[in-house]
Parts: structure tokens; C-alpha cells; sequence
């Protein structure tokens, strides 16, 4: 039987450095682009835009290079009086600024389209309208041939749209943010896709999952016991 590979990749802001350099590993160890190994390729947030990047066939450590130059940029961490701004600035307005990460990330898509893609892509999002998850797909299927037309970026900044770091990212087709209110691990879409879509057997699926998380999620005794907002809305 052959096999289904899936390729899931969490979001995680400059965390997905991690991501992006266990991919370049892989590539420098099989001496092939990480599209040559996987029939299908999901992402939400900063993972959709390393999805996106592998598809329009931009090699992983260029990915690396990109989070090592740019995320400083993206993500600033400056002295301690701008940073007490910046947290102040946070309760009303976004903390990060959307026209620095769209330069940025344009300047490595370029001007290309999520159906330029060598790979199956599906990227996350969350339509903030009509309060309903959207998937950005490249045309591997009859049933949603239009987003192929769409500019990488702009997939890339509707899925990485985080609330309170950026804003929403509005186009003529709707208002998105981040994929990650939903999906953050999008492994299970992945899953979705090949079975429910593609009709691939489950049993020929292969998964990998590259995530971010430094340790397992569990709440502290302080949350459980006491459980108001002032104990929940921390970390």
C-alpha cells in the first residue's frame, strides 16, 4: 500500500524557529526539498506561513534564515521603557504592527499565489464575521478551485492574524484572523483532509507534527483553587 504523509506544522509566533530549524535538518539529512517527502501540507499562524513558503518551494534553511534575520523585526523586544509601552499600548491596540510582518513575509512569497504551490497545502483560519472556520486550499480537489488565485501573503497574514498581537485581516472575501483560536495544532485537519477529501485509507497515513509547546499544558493548584480572572488570565 501506498503511504499518505501528512506534514503538520503548529503556530507559535518566533517560536516556529524551532520549526523551521528541525525542517532544515531534514532536508540537509535527506539532501531533498521537505515537499519531495509529503503528499499534504498543514499550517496555522506562523506554521501556515512555513507552508506556505515550502510549497512555493523556498528551501527550509532559507525559512531559518528568514525567522533569524526578520523575527527580531516582526516580534521587537526592546528596552524596558519601550516594552512598558508596549504592554500599555497592548490593552486597546494590537501589540505588533501587521505592515512590518506583510513586508517581511513578502519579501520572501514575492508575489506568487497559493496555487503555485509544488505541494497540497491547506492553511487555517477563522472567519471573524460569520464566526466560522475557514481553510485556505490549494486545488488538489473540484470543490474549491478559487482560493488558488489568492496571494500567498495574503493567506499568510489571514492565518497569522493572532487577536491582540495583530489586527484582523480583511480582504474582499472577508475578515480573517488567526488560525490558531481553532487549530493550532492543525494535524487533525490534515487528517480530515486526506480521509474525508482526498479518500485516502487511514490506514495509509503517515503524520508528522512539529509543535512549539515547551511543556505539557496542566493547571496549577493556585487556578484550580481559586479560579477567578486574576489567577486564569496570566500566562
Amino acid at each position: 500500500m501506498s503511504r499518505f504523509r501528512i506534514l503538520s506544522l503548529d503556530g507559535g509566533g518566533v517560536k516556529s524557529t524551532f520549526t523551521a530549524a528541525v525542517l532544515a535538518e531534514l532536508e540537509i539529512l535527506s539532501g531533498k526539498r521537505i515537499v519531495e517527502h509529503f503528499d499534504l501540507i498543514t499550517g496555522t499562524s506562523t506554521g501556515g506561513i512555513i507552508a506556505l513558503a515550502l510549497g512555493l518551494d523556498i528551501s527550509a534553511p532559507e525559512i531559518l534564515r528568514f525567522y533569524c534575520t526578520q523575527g527580531g523585526a516582526i516580534f521587537p523586544s526592546t528596552g524596558v521603557s519601550r516594552r512598558v509601552y508596549a504592554c500599555l499600548r497592548h490593552v486597546v491596540r494590537p501589540k505588533y504592527s501587521a505592515r512590518v510582518l506583510h513586508n517581511a513575509v513578502a519579501s520572501v512569497l514575492g508575489g506568487r499565489t497559493l496555487g503555485e504551490s509544488r505541494c497540497r497545502l491547506v492553511v487555517t483560519s477563522y472567519d471573524a464575521v460569520r464566526g466560522d472556520v475557514h481553510l485556505f486550499k490549494t486545488a488538489h480537489h473540484g470543490q474549491f478551485p478559487h482560493d488558488a488565485r489568492l496571494p500567498a501573503v495574503d493567506v499568510a497574514m489571514a492565518t497569522a492574524a493572532a487577536p491582540t498581537y495583530l489586527p484582523a485581516f480583511t480582504d474582499a472575501r472577508g475578515c480573517h484572523i488567526d488560525g490558531g483560536i481553532w487549530a493550532n495544532c492543525p494535524a487533525t485537519v490534515g487528517v480530515i483532509e486526506a480521509i474525508g477529501v482526498l479518500r485516502q485509507p487511514p490506514e495509509a497515513i503517515e503524520l508528522l507534527s512539529i509543535g512549539t509547546t515547551s511543556e505539557p499544558f496542566s493547571v496549577s493548584k493556585r487556578r484550580r483553587q481559586r479560579g477567578g480572572l486574576l489567577f486564569w488570565t496570566p500566562g
